[in-house]
């Protein structure tokens, strides 16, 4: 399983656009660099969630969404700290990461929960709307370049991962809304 996070937008010079999204392999959330227990019970939200697939991409924004649209958060820790360690494990190389610079839309459709319908304006004044099935595309387009990275070897999570935590046995889930 594959985590995606929107980090605050970076300029890299191995990239011609701003890094806006970066991709790891689940078992990143273990790294001892990244702040534990938080970064193991976030490893558990994302691998044991009800009805999650091997090689599945998870957007930060849906564990909040699986979250009751973030008031559980605090049972869980504090996901910007792990964000900003799995970001910088990232991008000193210490793990395997996809860092993109997704456009606009796609970020902001990825952002939103999986339930989010966006009001889009254009340039002409017309509208329209993107909303759950425009997401998952993206998502499966993001998916599709896992999986052609993955057949040429391993995501490798780094080095000396931790054991993530036992408790508690069983992790909260409330996805919002429900």
């Amino acid at each position: 399983m594959y985590l995606l996070t929107l980090p605050e937008p970076y300029q890299s010079p191995r990239h011609p656009v701003p890094i806006n999204a970066t991709i790891v392999h689940a078992l990143t959330l273990l790294h001892p660099m990244v702040p534990q227990p938080d970064g193991g019970r976030m490893f558990r939200c994302l691998t044991e969630f009800p009805g999650r697939t091997p090689g599945c991409l998870v957007p930060l924004s849906t564990l909040t969404y699986e979250l009751d649209g973030g008031m559980l958060w605090h049972r869980i820790g504090d996901w910007e700290r792990v964000v900003e360690a799995v970001v910088h494990v990232a991008r000193n190389r210490e793990c395997d990461a996809m860092p993109m610079g997704l456009p606009q839309l796609t970020a902001v459709l990825i952002g939103g929960g999986p339930s989010t319908v966006h009001e889009l304006h254009h340039p002409d004044g017309s509208r329209s709307q993107a909303g759950s099935a425009d997401r998952q595309q993206h998502l499966d387009e993001l998916t599709g370049h896992i999986r052609r990275l993955v057949a040429e070897g391993p995501f490798w999570p780094g080095d000396n991962l931790v054991a993530p935590p036992r408790e508690p046995w069983t992790m909260t889930y409330k996805p919002y809304g429900s």
